[in-house]
């Protein structure tokens, strides 16, 4: 167990150490896939040149013996044991598939030559695209590493087929008259290993569950059960429940809605406006339908999309003074009435201080009043050349990056003061897309997450006075408030649903909320379903929820938050029922995370003696771990156990997707990376609990870093702004990720500190 400790351990820092790879060679100007082969795809990494370290294949051969001497000399035998068994073959049949599969992989680039001219270049495209009636020898493969092609390589099928895979990359201009269409082939006879690691991994875990895990629980009196383990099944139980329920819900769901495509039927019953009529634009309302990059929007989302671009709100706060108190008046401004402005009057929002400035070295570049933090077009309109040609330069300084931002709000502005930027919609909509439209608007105007991150608070606060009263009182009220709360999210998803028509968990501010709903699910559940509920968890659940509503709401909410999505997202079921499973087990490593704090609190505040680590000896150990333990002890281990089951299982039908929608199970993208980090993380936790090479308060201060782990892997990869998961990124997470980080670390050593004193 110690040797398996210490391949997991392995398996994390090249892990981590390997994502931090891909960020720097992407900064050097290299693909992110020279760190993948360096780090994940060979036997050694070569520190300094000259000093060779174990890279990820060393360590997964190294694994591969370790499970097999686990299953010939550890592993209890037995037909109930068989789901363990049924796992590790699992484990075994990937680690070493993975290993032989990857040395015989090969990749290939093809090419084939299309007459240009509109008819016949678009026919043979498609014939291309699509595979068919398409002679092979229309298509030169050639191998990946064959810049030059020079040496063609024949056999390769182009529709594909086990065990090739062939992508059709699109086209571009070579020569005048001719264009070429580009493929990429995969030839991986060991495709399919990940899906018999995934079907034996499943079946073994169900397997286990049901026959030993819950026939022991079942097979004994109740009376044979100990406190703490009567509470477990308590949650469990309620888990149980709770769990299908949610996947009827989401099987319910329309899956198949494009919401990034016109209806066809509105194309026909539409027409499009370009009116120069001051009237036309005038007439617009909040909810009135307006074509914007091929997609049929509310007025109202444009115009909040629009402002938040620019100035980061979805308001304007005209001043006494301004062009717009005459017609606007003073106080907050509807974007709505921002963009109106902008197309009636022209020339007076031109003085209005749209365009936030996030750099000063940019104010000062641009000629700017170095302390201004908004400036208006009529200020950038002198500077508007200088800004082209700074915003022009092919480099990531910080202080380019910004020009280019605020050069793309300067022509976006324009475009709507030359009434480009949309065109309106006249002609009889269809009932369901006004409806639609309406309630988008309705959602806008409500602003439920505020509502939420508003009673969650309530809630928090009311559980910290009942920490203080102890009234049962306040802990109806806490907990009715938290009901609420989830209550109101639960409405939000519903309408984003309608709006949509599609599950709402296509990014990262969905699943922010969708978190927040769980951890609050779970504290009401508990407060209904759990006689022996231990009511002081529901502060840290409860600050933590209204810490990500927080982050939802004043981080990541865009101004228009109903914006098509990237097409790759509306591609398969299995994208959305990834994102939600996946989401579970990161609620479930979050909450973890949380009651390991609530322990760690306790036993503080008790000082009760007992080593940390694994210092005892090997029977004081013993003793701690099949002694008396708290309640709160067995529901860290089975929250623990929930959310690691749930990442995996939601890791592996994220792999299924990125099969159907990137020809490859896993890449070891930073994505993920970063979930394969989480279960890497709990599987350690899990075996040291297992080979008690940590005591019980050792495996809790463990167990307290759930919280910044999951949130490093799930956020701050965000940051590093590699991989396919380019719909993941978001900017403006940096500071208040580090803030969260950085009092939590300390909150742990500080607390760990002092349950260490008072055990000596």
């Amino acid at each position: 167990m110690k040797f398996t400790a210490a391949l997991l351990v392995a398996f994390l820092i090249l892990t981590f150490w390997g994502v931090l790879a891909q960020a720097n060679a992407e900064e050097a100007g290299l693909s992110a896939s020279v760190a993948v082969d360096r780090f994940f795809d060979s036997f050694f990494v070569w520190a300094m040149g000259v000093v060779p370290l174990p890279a990820f294949k060393s360590v997964a051969i190294a694994a591969c013996v370790n499970l097999v001497a686990s299953m010939v000399y550890r592993l209890p035998r037995g037909w109930k044991n068989a789901g363990l068994w049924l796992m590790h073959v699992a484990l075994l049949v990937l680690l070493a598939g993975g290993v032989v599969g990857s040395a015989a992989k090969r990749e290939y680039n093809g090419f084939a030559v299309v007459p240009s001219g509109s008819a016949v270049e678009q026919d043979a495209l498609q014939e291309l695209s699509a595979g068919t009636d398409v002679p092979a020898q229309n298509v030169k493969f050639f191998a990946a590493e064959d810049s030059l092609g020079k040496e063609q390589v024949d056999g390769i099928p182009l529709q594909g087929g086990w065990p090739y895979y062939v992508q059709y990359r699109g086209s571009m201009e070579m020569a005048p008259g001719k264009n070429i269409a580009m493929y990429k082939a995969f030839y991986d006879p060991f495709h399919l290993v990940p899906y018999v690691f995934m079907v034996l991994f499943l079946l073994g875990a169900v397997f286990h569950y049901a026959v030993k895990v819950r026939a022991s629980r079942k097979g004994g009196s109740r009376t044979e059960y100990s406190r703490e383990e009567s509470s477990r099944t308590e949650y469990s139980d309620g888990v149980e429940k709770i769990v299908p329920l949610l996947a009827l819900v989401m099987l319910a769901v329309p899956m198949n809605a494009r919401a990034d495509e016109i209806p066809s039927d509105a194309l026909v019953t539409f027409s499009v406006r370009r009116d120069a009529s001051v009237i036309v634009w005038e007439g617009l309302k909040t909810d009135s339908p307006v074509l914007v990059d091929s997609a049929i929007r509310p007025f109202d989302s444009f115009a909040r999309g629009f402002l938040d671009d620019l100035s980061g709100r979805v308001t304007y706060k005209c001043r006494e003074g301004e062009p717009c108190c005459e017609k606007m008046g003073v106080g907050k401004v509807a974007a709505r009435n921002v963009v109106r402005q902008i197309l009636l009057y022209p020339e007076e929002a031109a003085r209005l201080a749209f365009f936030k400035v996030l750099r000063s070295d940019v104010l000062e570049a641009l000629r700017l009043p170095s302390d201004s933090r908004y400036v208006s077009y009529a200020e950038l309109a002198p500077s508007r050349d200088l800004l082209e040609l700074y915003a022009s330069r092919n480099d990531d300084h910080p202080a380019t990056v910004e020009m280019k931002r605020l050069y793309s709000n300067v022509l976006q502005y324009e475009s709507v003061a030359n009434r480009t930027a949309f065109s309106i919609v006249s002609g009889e909509p269809m009932k369901a897309d006004s409806n639609q439209r309406s309630v988008e608007v309705f959602y806008h105007s409500v602003n439920l997450t505020l509502w939420s991150f508003v009673v969650a608070f309530m809630a928090c606060l009311l559980s910290l006075l009942n920490l203080i009263f102890k009234k049962r009182q306040l802990d109806v009220v806490a907990n009715v408030a938290c009901i609420a709360a989830a209550g109101i999210l639960a409405v939000l998803f519903a309408l984003r649903t309608y709006v949509a028509s599609r599950v709402p968990l296509s990014s990262l501010y969905e699943i922010v909320l969708l978190v927040s709903m769980l951890l609050m699910a779970f504290e009401s559940g508990a407060f209904i379903f759990c006689k022996r509920r231990t009511f002081t968890l529901m502060i840290p659940v409860m600050c933590m929820a209204a810490a990500l509503l927080f982050f939802a709401k004043f981080v990541l909410e865009p101004g228009d938050t109903f914006r098509p999505i990237p097409a790759v997202l509306n591609s398969s079921v299995f994208l959305t029922v990834h994102v939600f499973t996946i989401a579970l087990g990161f609620a479930g490593m979050i909450l973890s995370g949380v009651i390991a704090h609530v322990a760690l609190f306790r036993e503080a505040v008790a000082g009760k003696t007992c080593g940390l680590l694994a210092g005892n000896s090997h029977d004081a150990l013993a003793r701690e771990q099949d002694g008396a333990g708290t309640p709160l002890d067995s529901l860290l281990y089975g929250t623990l156990v929930f959310g690691a089951v749930f990442t995996i299982i939601g890791t592996l039908l994220g792999g299924v997707w990125a099969d159907f929608a990137w020809g490859r199970f896993w890449g070891f993208d930073p994505k993920e990376c970063g979930a394969l980090f989480v279960i890497l993380w709990a599987m350690l936790a899990l075996h040291l609990r297992a080979g008690r090479l940590v005591s019980r308060r050792g495996f809790t201060l463990f167990n307290s870093f759930n919280v910044v782990v999951t949130f490093l892997c799930w956020f701050g990869v965000n940051l590093l702004g590699v991989g396919l998961h380019s719909y993941g990124f978001q900017s403006g997470t940096a500071l208040w990720l580090g803030i969260f980080v950085l009092v939590d670390v300390l909150f742990i050593v500080l607390i760990g500190r002092f349950v260490k004193r008072s055990a000596v």
